[in-house]
């Protein structure tokens, strides 16, 4: 028997869940004719689509809405539901969860190497010297990303606002609290590191405090004036952008936050950056044996980084 539930991951009523039983619908929307009301999403039609399910699937069809229904970002009529998928209506986002598949859906996808990993190594970090620890994810990146953040129990948060944050689901940046066993962050490591799913980040402020900081750098403005997307929890965008930091620039960025931790474009390295007096510290840190041996020693001036020399 298949059991979904929707469980509502943004708008006004996030934190809520909608089950469904096999041979039961259930219609949405934000007037009292709907079963499942949500009278606050003003973005939301009075009855806005309905879920009906059977035995072995469940099929979503959009009841003529105003402004549509979304299904893993694009607008569909009808749709027949999976394990993981997201349904946006008006602000209100929707994470699809079947009881058959749940428990494989929660299990963090790790596969543990007998020899030591690069990988294998950084979580060591992460869980020891870099607490409190959070992650900036972009979700445009790939779906794997927002699939990991929806099946884990983590608190998180994206940084986009309203209706149009609604409507970029599947492309907003999402920050996540990451405690040291987490399996997310094992996820993250393991299956995200050296692939731009975004950066980490250490700070003891709570997250709600952090969001806030973090939204005030969302746009920049252009030589010609316009408004446009600033990707700094894109680690390619991060690892150039912070050694070009002026002091007043780089105490404003960094504000609560002790480092920035960000993937090489060699991803047997991490970059740690930190914010110093005069300017942006960056170190890099080598996550396999192999390199460390190799690295020069200590006391050479081979051994820092370019930008580590000229400071």
């Amino acid at each position: 028997m298949m059991r979904v539930t929707l469980e509502i991951r943004s708008g006004p009523s996030a934190g809520r869940k909608v089950s469904l039983e096999p041979g039961h619908s259930a219609r949405i929307g934000r007037s009292a004719l709907a079963d499942a009301v949500f009278s606050h999403d003003t973005h939301m039609s009075g009855v806005h689509f309905v879920v009906e399910c059977n035995e072995k699937s469940c099929v979503l069809r959009d009841l003529d809405s105003s402004n549509g229904t979304l299904v893993n970002g694009a607008r569909v009529s009808s749709a027949l539901l999976h394990q993981g998928d997201t349904v946006v209506a008006g602000e209100t986002a929707f994470f699809v969860k079947s009881e058959m598949n749940e428990a494989e859906a929660l299990a963090p996808d790790v596969t543990v190497p007998v020899a030591a990993t690069p990988q294998e190594r950084l979580l060591t970090m992460l869980r020891g010297e870099f607490q409190p620890l959070y992650a900036l994810l972009d979700a445009a990146c790939e779906s794997s990303v927002l699939k990991a953040l929806y099946g884990s129990k983590e608190e998180y948060v994206s940084l986009f606002d309203g209706v149009a944050g609604a409507q970029l689901t599947y492309f907003a940046p999402y920050l996540v609290r990451l405690p040291k066993e987490s399996p997310l962050l094992e996820t993250l490591v393991q299956k995200g590191w050296g692939k731009s799913w975004g950066v980490f980040l250490t700070s003891a402020q709570p997250l709600q405090d952090l969001r806030s900081h973090f939204r005030q750098f969302l746009t920049v403005k252009m030589p010609d004036g316009a408004q446009a997307y600033f990707r700094f929890y894109d680690p390619r965008v991060l690892r150039v952008y912070l050694p070009t930091c002026l002091t007043e620039e780089a105490a404003q960025f960094f504000g609560p936050v002790k480092y920035y931790l960000a993937e090489d474009e060699e991803p047997g390295v991490l970059l740690r950056f930190s914010n110093k007096d005069e300017s942006v510290g960056r170190k890099a840190v080598m996550l396999l044996p192999e390199m460390l041996a190799s690295a020069p020693q200590p006391g050479t001036a081979a051994q820092q980084p370019a930008a580590d020399q000229a400071r």
